[in-house]
C-alpha cells in the first residue's frame, strides 16, 4: 500500500513538473534549449508536436566535438568513425534550420584539409544565415606536419552582403592566405575581433586603413609569418604570441592593451623600439620574456607614462634572482596592478640572503601585486618583498602557487603536494612582512 502511495505521488509530480514546463511560453523554452548542447537540443524534437519545431530557433549552433575527442583521440580508427558521426550531425541540424539568422555557428571537431568540401558548404551556409560570429576549431593535432584547412571566401555579390553582419572570427588550425585576409576585412564593416590560433599565415601581414573596424587582434602560436604591419585604424587591443617576429605598429590612436609574446631578454629584437609610436597611450602591458637567466639590457627600456597594468612572464630558472626586471614596472609611473607569472624549469632552491632593492621613484599608484607561480623560493620572495618595500599604496597582495613547470614531469599528486606546500610558505614568509592595512589573499 505505502508503495502505491509513493508511485502515485512520483506520477503526480512528474506530471506536474509536465504542466509546469508545457505552460511556458517559446521563448522561454527556446531559452533553455539554448543552454543544451545542440545535439541534445535537436533530439527534444521528438517529444511532442510542439517541441518538433523549437530548436529551429535556436541562433547559437555550436557543434563542440572537444569531449568525444578527449575520449577517442588515441584510436584512430575510432577517431575517423565519430569524425563521420560529426560530419553527419552537422549536416542533420543545418539542413533542417530554418531561422532566418545565426548570431554563432561554431565548429570544433579534428579536421584537416581532406575535409575542405564539408567544411566550405558549412561556412556558405553560415554566411547565407547572417553569423555575426564564426568560429572554425579545427584542432589538427594528430599529423605531422599538420595539414591544415584552406580557409578560402568564393566572394559572389550575395556573400559580400552576408558578410556584412559578421562582428567577430575565431580560427584554429587553418591555412590563410593574404587574398582572403584583405577579401574578409574589405567586405565586414562590422568585423570588430579577429583571432588565429595555431594557423598559417603569410610571410608578411599589413592591416590598415580608415575603413577597417577592427578593435581586437589575438593571434597565438601561427606560424609562417615573419613581420605584422598594424596601421590607421582605431585597434584597442593587440595579443601576439609566437615566434620571434617584426612588428610596425603606427597611428594606432586607440590602442590601450598590448601583449608581446617571445620578447628577447636583452631586448636585442627592439621589441620596446618597435612598439615605443604606442607606448604613451597604453594603459595594459603584457611581456612575455624568455630565456630570463640572460641579462637583461636596463637602458632598452622606454618610458609607459599611462600603462595602469603590466604582466611579466618570465621563465624562472634554477631560483635566479628576477629583481632587475622590475626596471620595467619603473617604467610605469602611474601602475596600479602588478602581475608577474612564474613559468620554472626547475623547483630547486637556493640557500642565500634575499636581496632588496630600493626603486628610484616610490610607486605610488601601485595597489596589487599578484604573483602566479609562486613556489616559495629565494626569488618568488625577492619580488614579493620588492613591492611591500616599494609601493606606497599597496593595498593587496594575491599570491597563486598554481604550479607553471615546463619541461618537468609530475602526477596530478604532486602538482598538488607542491601547490599546498607552496601556499604554506607563502603565508610563512609574507605574513610577518605586510604592513597594516595590506590583505594577503592565497589561491
Amino acid at each position: 500500500m505505502k508503495n502505491k502511495k509513493l508511485q502515485s505521488a512520483a506520477h503526480n509530480k512528474g506530471q506536474n513538473l509536465t504542466d509546469f514546463i508545457s505552460k511556458m511560453p517559446d521563448d522561454v523554452l527556446v531559452m533553455i534549449l539554448a543552454r543544451m548542447p545542440i545535439k541534445d537540443a535537436v533530439v527534444t524534437g521528438s517529444l511532442s508536436t510542439r517541441w518538433k519545431h523549437l530548436w529551429r530557433n535556436l541562433t547559437r549552433l555550436d557543434f563542440d566535438g572537444t569531449e568525444i575527442l578527449e575520449k577517442v583521440a588515441k584510436d584512430e580508427i575510432v577517431c575517423d568513425l565519430e569524425r563521420e558521426k560529426y560530419i553527419n550531425q552537422v549536416y542533420d541540424v543545418i539542413s533542417c534550420y530554418s531561422h532566418p539568422r545565426v548570431q554563432v555557428f561554431r565548429i570544433c571537431f579534428d579536421l584537416d584539409s581532406s575535409y575542405s568540401e564539408y567544411i566550405d558548404e558549412w561556412i556558405q551556409f553560415a554566411l547565407d544565415k547572417k553569423v555575426e560570429k564564426l568560429e572554425l576549431d579545427l584542432m589538427d593535432k594528430t599529423r605531422d606536419p599538420p595539414e591544415y584547412y584552406d580557409f578560402q571566401l568564393p566572394l559572389s555579390n550575395s556573400m559580400v552582403m552576408e558578410m556584412l553582419f559578421l562582428k567577430d572570427i575565431f580560427l584554429t588550425g587553418v591555412n590563410l592566405d593574404e587574398p582572403t585576409l584583405n577579401n574578409i576585412l574589405k567586405n565586414s564593416p562590422h568585423l570588430v575581433k579577429f583571432c588565429m590560433y595555431t594557423s598559417d599565415l603569410f610571410t608578411h601581414v599589413r592591416v590598415g586603413g580608415k575603413d577597417i573596424k577592427l578593435k581586437y587582434i589575438k593571434l597565438v602560436d601561427c606560424s609562417g609569418f615573419e613581420s605584422i604591419s598594424l596601421y590607421g585604424f582605431d585597434l584597442v587591443s593587440f595579443i601576439y604570441c609566437g615566434p620571434e617576429i617584426q612588428f610596425h605598429l603606427s597611428d594606432l590612436p586607440k590602442l590601450r592593451e598590448l601583449d608581446i609574446g617571445e620578447v628577447s631578454v636583452g631586448f636585442e629584437n627592439n621589441v620596446f623600439g618597435q612598439i615605443s609610436s604606442c607606448a604613451f597611450k597604453l594603459r595594459v602591458l603584457v611581456l612575455d620574456i624568455w630565456s630570463a637567466k640572460k641579462g637583461l639590457n636596463v637602458n632598452a627600456i622606454i618610458k609607459f607614462p599611462n600603462v595602469k597594468k603590466l604582466m611579466l612572464v618570465m621563465g624562472a630558472e634554477e631560483d635566479d634572482c628576477l629583481l632587475e626586471y622590475t626596471s620595467i614596472a619603473q617604467a610605469c609611473p602611474r601602475l596600479e596592478t602588478f602581475s608577474i607569472s612564474l613559468h620554472w624549469c626547475s623547483p630547486m632552491k637556493r640557500r642565500r640572503k634575499v636581496k632588496r632593492v630600493a626603486a628610484p621613484r616610490v610607486h605610488k599608484h601601485l595597489k596589487v601585486l599578484e604573483i602566479i607561480g609562486y613556489y616559495g623560493r629565494i626569488s618568488d620572495l625577492e619580488l614579493a618583498v620588492y613591492a611591500i618595500d616599494n609601493a606606497a599604496a599597496l593595498k593587496k597582495v594575491i599570491i597563486d602557487p598554481r604550479c607553471h613547470a615546463f619541461e618537468v614531469e609530475y602526477t596530478r599528486e604532486e602538482f598538488m603536494k607542491r601547490e599546498q606546500d607552496a601556499r604554506s610558505t607563502a603565508k610563512r614568509q609574507l605574513t610577518p612582512l605586510l604592513p597594516p592595512g595590506v590583505d594577503l589573499a592565497i589561491v
